[in-house]
């Protein structure tokens, strides 16, 4: 058991529920934590899992897996907490999944409501998700640069869909897409008369 001297508040992203409403789900509050240990020699890894956390925590992976041999659970909390650091509530964080409505004015997220006006559903098993992901953690000038990569996935999921797909819109598309983000980005306001961003 791990107690700590003060309480770790951590606040899970925002998501989406199927009817496109976004939740925000109430903050994880931790006391103490008993980290269930999770030994895997096939995978050569120890982790620990955290209730309330939905990834598992690597504390010896690989090499270092197989050169630690046995290990006590004292051994292993020490580690987590080696990990955990000064800020364990940012940490801890770091393992939940990311989400489009953590980031409402990048890019990604942005361009997938554009998509979504259209009638186009981005759902958890299509890649537009991980793509709009992506574009969200790289930015408008990595989209701007590589605008031909995110043409070419929106090429291929319409595909996949069996719907029609014209180069040059998708291109309209995502240029506005990062015009208008870079424009939330910035505080600054969005004309509502803007044709460009109508769709957004």
């Amino acid at each position: 058991m791990i107690k700590f001297e003060n309480v770790i508040t951590i606040q899970p992203p925002p998501h989406s529920d199927p009817r496109g409403n976004v939740i925000n789900p109430p903050p994880i509050i931790i006391k103490d934590m008993n980290p269930i240990l999770i030994d895997n020699p096939n995978n050569n890894t120890i982790n620990a899992q955290i209730i309330g956390i939905p990834s598992l925590i690597p504390l010896w992976i690989g090499e270092e897996c197989i050169n630690k041999g046995d290990w006590t659970r004292s051994e292993a909390e020490a580690k987590l907490l080696d990990i955990l650091g000064d800020n364990p509530a940012q940490v801890l964080r770091s393992f939940f999944p990311k989400t489009l409505e953590e980031f409402p004015n990048h890019p990604g997220t942005v361009l997938s409501k554009m998509i979504k006006s259209l009638g186009i559903i981005v759902t958890d098993s299509c890649s537009c998700r991980r793509h709009a992901l992506e574009m969200n953690e790289k930015g408008n000038d990595w989209c701007e640069q590589n605008i031909d990569t995110i043409i070419g996935w929106l090429r291929e999921e319409s595909k996949k869909r069996g719907l029609p797909f014209i180069d040059t819109v998708g291109k309209l598309m995502v240029s506005r897409a990062i015009k208008k983000s870079r424009k939330l980005l910035s505080n600054q306001p969005v004309p509502e008369n803007d044709e460009d961003l109508d769709n957004a």
